[in-house]
């Protein structure tokens, strides 16, 4: 049958809308700075570092390590600057969308699988992870093929002269890097079992050894590596786990899947499948059935508003809804008995399961609706996804992250501040790293885009509400007020307030026994989306003086910090 007008215009504009979302993913990769987990993407795949310190690095995580060895080769070619680093993330997350529409052929229409595209790229995570350095995009890519071989075995289950063995070896092999690039997409894997083993009974035992495999790898993993190497407090972390933690994490999810206006295009979808569905029963309860046309492929509607074996009570639409519920009850369990792990990105590495699920739903909807549905649906549809993902791309022209380059810049504008410390406050917990390892990490993160210019002293705000200050940082500090030399006093960026940075400020100033001079001290704020802040004083400066009044150097420096390991850390400051 010839395509319709309206089913061509929906085509074009939801293959255009893809084309425009992807596009962009390479567009503005310098927009923003890093943000803290790409700088510690950037320490840990750093080029100039050897294999060795490379698999150091990457074992004070507690991540798995695929992505990283993914990014460690990527870096040694491009780069491990901003356009470096996040390209690996645009070519994925733009591989998983071309993937996604040409894998699942067999089982969505054109316009389905383009809808389910353009679903993707005009979702506010797809778009931020997309120029992430993190592993997201990378899991999008694995996830969709994980999606189209279980599609496969799913289409095979009840012909017993298919041959399953392929299709299994394929996602056995997914499955087992999957694991390693992150853990909930081994959650997401272990739905995914779930729920093939559910529908496909002659591969259980398959699947269940499957299951028990990437169970026992992962288990070991993190026992042998993680809590061994791993720099990190695994138990005490800044992720919470009490339920209005887990309601406010599931509400920022549906925000980061969906806008307003992707939330409208599904409800156009449930509106023409439930118009349907209604124009089949009601005049089979009067003794007559109609025929509606329908969709390439799509069985004879029953006589029945629900029926087991067609939307939404099929097991391609079971494996859609079904993985991301079961990878959510999964990462409030493993939070409950393990640890605290449970966040709206972590649950939303099973995003290519709900582009499957956008798909099927405007194929069950739209395609068999009465001409006049049909037409309104796929024209309203086509202007909504334009708007929605050119809307989305714009957003790329926007600075998202948080300003460490922008920070840096401007401390260098002081020529009194070269080669002397700067003060850093972690506003995180000591208690949530391994002695040593945040003055590494830290005293890294926040030298990446000062070139050497300054020297990262790293202090905890503990300390500084504490009044724990060093004797030798006490004594330059003052000599700073006093106006000597670098105005700089204190620089934070990460997980502080505006608040808490003041009171640091003011706690700062007492530890320093100069409670009074507030009134030469400012705070700077500086902005990349989110705001960082740097404490300076003001008024005129003095020569810089004697080199004998500077604190010690930081522990290590950018370029030359190598990774702790149980024997060899640096001293836990006192």
């Amino acid at each position: 049958m010839r395509p319709s007008l309206d089913s061509l215009i929906a085509v074009g504009c939801f293959g255009v809308a893809c084309a425009i979302g992807s596009a962009g993913a390479f567009v503005g990769l310098r927009v923003s700075s890093f943000w803290l987990d790409e700088l510690f993407t950037a320490w840990i795949v750093e080029v100039g570092i050897d294999f060795d310190e490379f698999i150091a690095r990457v074992v004070t995580d507690v991540h798995p390590p695929v992505y990283y060895g993914l990014a460690f080769l990527h870096a040694h070619l491009f780069g491990d600057g901003e356009v470096g680093l996040r390209s690996l993330s645009a070519v994925c997350g733009v591989a998983a969308i071309l993937l996604f529409v040409v894998a699942t052929k067999s089982y969505f229409s054109l316009a389905a699988r383009l809808f389910g595209g353009a679903m993707a790229t005009g979702s506010f995570f797809w778009f931020y992870h997309a120029q992430n350095a993190r592993g997201y995009s990378l899991a999008f890519l694995i996830g969709v093929g994980i999606l189209a071989i279980s599609l496969s075995i799913l289409s095979k289950r009840s012909r017993r002269e298919a041959r399953a063995l392929p299709a299994l070896a394929g996602l056995a092999a997914l499955m087992l890097i999957g694991s390693f690039v992150h853990f909930y997409l081994m959650y997401e894997c272990l739905a995914v079992l779930i729920v093939l083993g559910l529908f496909c009974p002659r591969q259980r035992l398959v699947l269940a050894v499957l299951a028990a495999v990437l169970l026992v790898s992962t288990g070991l993993y993190v026992k042998v590596v993680i809590e061994v190497y791993s720099q990190y407090q695994t138990t005490t972390n800044w992720i919470h786990g009490d339920p209005l933690w887990y309601l406010a994490q599931l509400r920022t999810a549906l925000i980061y899947s969906f806008t307003n206006k992707a939330l409208l295009a599904l409800s156009i979808c449930a509106a023409a499948f439930a118009l349907q569905r209604l124009l089949v029963v009601r005049p089979a309860w009067f003794g007559r059935v109609v025929a509606l046309p329908q969709p390439p492929a799509a069985p004879t509607p029953k006589s029945a508003i629900l029926a087991f074996g067609r939307f939404p009570l099929d097991p391609e639409t079971a494996l859609f809804a079904s993985v991301p519920i079961i990878v959510l009850a999964g990462g409030i369990a493993s939070s409950l008995l393990i640890a605290p792990n449970f966040t709206d990105r972590n649950l939303l590495i099973s995003s290519p399961f709900l582009w499957a699920f956008c798909a099927k739903l405007y194929d069950a909807g739209v395609p068999g609706a009465k001409r006049p549905i049909r037409v309104a649906a796929n024209l309203t549809l086509s202007a909504i996804m334009l708007w929605t993902v050119i809307s989305m791309t714009a957003g790329r022209s926007r600075p998202w992250n948080e300003p460490f380059r922008e920070s840096a810049d401007w401390i260098k504008t002081f020529p009194e501040c070269r080669d002397r410390p700067v003060v850093v406050i972690n506003a995180q917990p000591r208690a949530w790293f391994k002695p040593g390892y945040s003055e590494i990490l830290y005293a890294d993160f926040y030298g990446n885009y000062l070139d050497r210019f300054a020297r990262p002293q790293v202090v905890f705000l503990e300390d500084i509400l504490a009044h724990k200050i060093s004797n030798e940082m006490k004594e330059y500090l003052q000599w700073r007020l006093d106006g000597n030399g670098c105005p700089i006093l204190a620089w934070s960026i990460h997980l502080i307030t505006e608040e808490e940075f003041a009171a640091a400020g003011r706690e700062l100033l007492k530890a320093v026994e100069r409670p009074d001079a507030g009134r030469i001290v400012r705070t700077n704020i500086l902005r990349d989306g989110f705001p960082g802040y740097v404490l300076y004083a003001e008024g005129p400066r003095a020569g810089e003086g004697s080199q004998a009044r500077d604190p010690r150097a930081p522990p290590l420096q950018r370029k030359t910090s190598p990774a702790p390991t149980p024997s060899r850390r640096v001293p836990a400051p006192k």
